[in-house]
């Protein structure tokens, strides 16, 4: 996948829908820096390029320094982080790392950025990725899906998970459905 600035316009005319879907998708409650922080991390000018830690601690930063302007309670603004982004002591995800991807990294925003990847590579956003998977097959779009996450994994340094990226792909085409 090119760097924003590498991209055609017809090309980050689609990253940008598919920036704003997953935005919205997320459910998080601080959308513009969820949304810019993803921006951030396929913009190859920018120090949390394609490194999903630096793009985790980033979100953190930002959504914590948001937070605390808004409202100084310290503990409203953990359970707004937790609620927002599924993680519940920064801190400690901060010492511990799997696969060279801190613990940190929220499923929603990894979530995301691995949806950017696949819809661009697509074409589309999730109505895409649904018909892609359904003119395809399953097991097609299994493979094509599998080696697309996987390789992004590897360049990023995750060599460990991308190894089992592919279970996790079966189960979240049998967990949604898709096709039927």
């Amino acid at each position: 996948m090119p760097s924003i600035d590498e991209m055609t316009k017809d090309e980050r005319k689609l990253f940008d829908k598919i920036v704003e879907e997953q935005t919205e998708l997320s459910n998080v409650t601080e959308k513009e820096i969820f949304k810019k922080e993803l921006t951030n991390f396929f913009d190859k000018e920018s120090d949390t390029y394609n490194d999903l830690s630096a793009a985790q601690e980033e979100l953190v930063e930002e959504i914590n320094d948001s937070t605390l302007l808004e409202n100084e309670n310290l503990a409203f603004a953990k359970e707004v982080f937790a609620s927002s982004f599924g993680v519940k002591e920064v801190e400690a995800a901060k010492k511990k790392k799997s696969s060279g991807i801190k613990v940190g990294v929220s499923v929603r925003f990894a979530g995301a950025v691995f949806n950017a990847v696949i819809g661009f590579a697509v074409g589309g956003g999730v109505g895409v990725i649904q018909s892609f998977i359904i003119k395809k097959g399953k097991a097609e779009a299994k493979r094509i899906f599998t080696k697309t996450v996987s390789s992004r994994l590897k360049a990023w340094g995750a060599k460990k998970l991308a190894v089992s990226i592919g279970v996790a792909v079966a189960i979240a085409l049998n967990y949604l459905d898709i096709g039927t």
